[in-house]
């Protein structure tokens, strides 16, 4: 009968084989839109399915997003904050702000009791932040299939073909994306130089996707893409807040 070590190297073998669907599937997202026309043609066991594709992605940017950390910067106020809310120590100064005046007189009595009340109440947060963050990786290529539908309404097309073009778009641009956080985190330096090369390189390959994908005149690809980005930036912008409000006031009510 097979070992457990039997079982692990056949996984294994088969996971990382030089020409195993993995390395076919990472060489594939370098091309934008090939991956998408090759599983739209029925290529679907050279490579891995878009879905399991993306949760794995997802799992691995959200584990270094979260764990992946510097520690806490000489001058960083202990500080939680969401969209309108705002609760913690600036300069030896308590502050809250858009609270109710009896929880912020309740939290000001705990903080002079226990200055080291924030950092717990932050590590409280964080928890609350990664739950969130992994739902709004979640939720990204959906949202932006569901724009694709839209964009693309006179094709007719189902909206199979747009969420396996999204999906495959956000398993190229979640790297990006999760490389430009860790820079900034760790070199702020670069942040600027990093956002602008990031913002080049995602334009691209989404413009580069949905010309493979869906053709048509390079005018008329652009105008939809920008509809499309417009939506999908402001959406992306609306939940995040959302999100920042929500995971403070589970914190802190």
């Amino acid at each position: 009968m097979p070992t457990l070590a039997d079982f692990a190297k056949e996984f294994g073998g088969q996971l990382l084989a030089s020409e195993g669907a993995l390395w076919r599937t990472l060489r594939g997202l370098f091309r934008p839109g090939y991956l998408t026309l090759a599983y739209l043609a029925g290529q679907r066991r050279r490579y891995l399915t878009p879905l399991r594709l993306f949760l794995s992605i997802c799992i691995v940017c959200a584990a270094l997003v979260q764990w992946v950390r510097p520690e806490k910067l000489p001058g960083e106020q202990d500080l939680l904050s969401g969209a309108l809310i705002k609760l913690g120590a600036v300069d030896g100064a308590f502050v809250c702000e858009n609270l109710p005046a009896e929880r912020c007189a309740y939290w000001q009595r705990r903080w002079t009791a226990d200055p080291d009340l924030l950092h717990d109440l932050k590590r409280t947060q964080t928890s609350y932040k990664q739950v969130m963050r992994q739902l709004v990786f979640m939720a990204m290529a959906p949202t932006m299939a569901v724009l694709l539908q839209l964009a693309y309404w006179h094709r007719r097309q189902p909206f199979g073909v747009h969420m396996v073009t999204a999906l495959h778009i956000h398993c190229a641009l979640l790297p990006l994306l999760t490389a430009h956080v860790m820079i900034s985190r760790w070199l702020p330096v670069m942040t600027p130089w990093s956002g602008g090369l990031t913002a080049v390189m995602v334009v691209s390959s989404i413009a580069m996707s949905l010309r493979r994908v869906y053709g048509g005149s390079r005018w008329a690809n652009a105008l939809r893409m920008l509809a499309v980005a417009i939506a999908y930036v402001a959406g992306a912008v609306f939940w995040a807040g959302l999100g920042s409000t929500w995971t403070v006031r589970q914190t802190l009510m």
